[in-house]
């Protein structure tokens, strides 16, 4: 069986037709939904974007252990696997983040790999200066990274509606699977699509679909923070509707590489999956961005999608984690992972001979919370910033970064280094509340709460007692750090 995982980043399940949207047009992800199993259980486990592709392609939850940060010199990530066993692989991607500094080396165990530049901080152009670009807003009202790398790239390149990231990236794909399906032991193709990730600009048309009488600012890089006074409301409708947009455009070209793979006769022997690292928050709970708050719903519950030859298409209720896609597609091809890895291939699942892989979903972000969901319930439980953190890792952390690292210390669970926690920005996003005061733990009833308004921790200290001796017990599983569950019990 030939294997495609495409990623989607910061792909929002309620955006989408098959998760029950009636107003974001995405009629190719819902074709795609009919002829897949569809996940209604799925949650990220390591957030955000570069722990989630860690987790991706090592079947490992890295959050209890590290954060942001490139591949391990140990990692054994999927691709090398799938390359050893005489599977031909390959990485088509405009995601900036998977080469930049800091994170840069998740291609090189591909059998080749092509890169869209001109993405987020991609360093392309140093020219036209300050000045002589026509801006979406005023630039104060565009982030750095994108008014210095990304507007400069789209003043030289993006013409039409075929110059624009994924429409490049997924005429890439399509190229590629053309020259490379005939390989005698099959192949793998990760497509990596930064879009619908910001910026949210999608080509001309696109948004207008949404708010067609807008006549605001185009505020395509939306801050990670309170709406406030920020934002008018309709700067908000302004916000959703490039959003919107940027994932239909998505769609349009998602649409034509499937229409394409579907001519060249490979989908009758291919799995291909379709998934995303996380959601965002576009006016959700008072919040744009997807940082500085509770993990809601909109964030960590996402969309997975899988088409599997000899599988008839479901809706499928069982939790299931990005962690368990790397195992996936090591055992469409009949692999096992060479050592033990913390995701479940979801095969036997598919094919109707389990009723789930996991009673619980854990999801985190390096140093900040820890999230447990079965689905019904979902519980949020704060680090304790005063307790010692430790990067389990020799890779540098970097981009999103926990701070000064100190020298390499030896541990049974390899090298670590701790880091002053006195000088990063973890415990910014502990102290988000409007009038200064820690997050408290979090406790909500996803099914009578969907909007997560209602915190149930004092009324349900029985459930709150169960998810955290589950948090205990995932974490005694994969042998996460002892420090790490001081950081989130007083009495450890």
């Amino acid at each position: 069986m030939n294997t495609i995982h495409i990623i989607m980043d910061t792909l929002k399940r309620s955006y989408l037709g098959c998760y029950g949207s009636d107003w974001v047009k995405t009629p190719n992800l819902d074709r795609f939904a009919g002829r897949a199993v569809v996940f209604d259980n799925a949650f990220c486990a390591s957030f955000p974007c570069m722990p989630a592709r860690r987790d991706f392609v090592t079947g490992n939850y890295e959050f209890p252990f590290r954060g942001w940060g490139a591949l391990e010199e140990t990692d054994k990530p999927v691709a090398e696997q799938l390359s050893a066993a005489g599977v031909t692989t390959g990485l088509v991607t405009d995601h900036y983040h998977l080469f930049r500094d800091g994170s840069g080396n998740y291609h090189w165990r591909y059998d080749c790999w092509r890169f869209i530049r001109g993405i987020e901080g991609d360093k392309l152009y140093t020219d036209p200066i300050e000045g002589e670009i026509d801006y979406p807003c005023a630039p104060n009202r565009l982030s750095a990274t994108h008014r210095r790398y990304y507007c400069k790239h789209k003043h030289f390149d993006m013409k039409q509606e075929e110059d624009w990231p994924a429409g490049r990236t997924f005429t890439e794909a399509a190229d590629w699977v053309r020259r490379n399906q005939a390989h005698a032991g099959g192949f793998h193709l990760q497509i990596d699509s930064f879009p619908p990730h910001e910026p949210f600009d999608p080509p001309p048309g696109y948004a207008e679909m949404y708010a067609p009488n807008y006549q605001g600012e185009r505020l395509i890089t939306p801050g990670y923070h309170p709406i406030g006074e920020k934002y008018t409301p309709e700067e908000v409708e302004g916000i959703k509707a490039l959003y919107a947009g940027t994932i239909s455009y998505v769609d349009t070209w998602f649409g034509r590489f499937m229409d394409e793979i579907e001519r060249l006769g490979v989908l009758e022997d291919t799995m291909v999956i379709v998934s995303t690292d996380h959601g965002t928050y576009t006016g959700d709970h008072g919040w744009t961005g997807k940082l500085g708050t509770y993990h809601y719903d909109c964030v960590g519950h996402i969309p997975m999608l899988i088409s599997c030859p000899g599988v008839a298409p479901r809706r499928e209720a069982a939790v299931v984690q990005n962690v368990d896609i790397m195992p996936t597609l090591l055992a469409a091809v009949d692999l096992e992972p060479v050592e033990p890895v913390h995701g479940s291939s979801l095969l036997p699942l598919l094919r109707g001979e389990v009723d789930g892989v996991r009673e619980f979903a854990h999801s985190g972000f390096f140093g900040r919370f820890h999230v447990v969901s079965n689905g019904r319930y979902q519980y949020h439980q704060w680090h304790i910033n005063d307790k010692p953190l430790h990067w389990h890792g020799l890779q540098p952390s970097l981009f999103v970064g926990a701070g000064p690292l100190g020298l390499v210390e030896n541990t049974d669970l390899g090298p670590r280094r701790p880091v002053d926690t006195t000088r990063n920005p973890i415990g910014h996003y502990r102290t988000r509340t409007e009038d200064g005061r820690p997050w408290p733990n979090a406790l909500f009833d996803l099914q009578e709460d969907p909007e997560q308004v209602r915190n149930l921790c004092e009324s349900c200290p029985g459930l709150v007692a169960e998810f955290e001796a589950e948090i205990r017990r995932f974490c005694a599983e994969i042998h996460a750090p002892e420090s790490y569950l001081s950081r989130l019990f007083d009495s450890e």
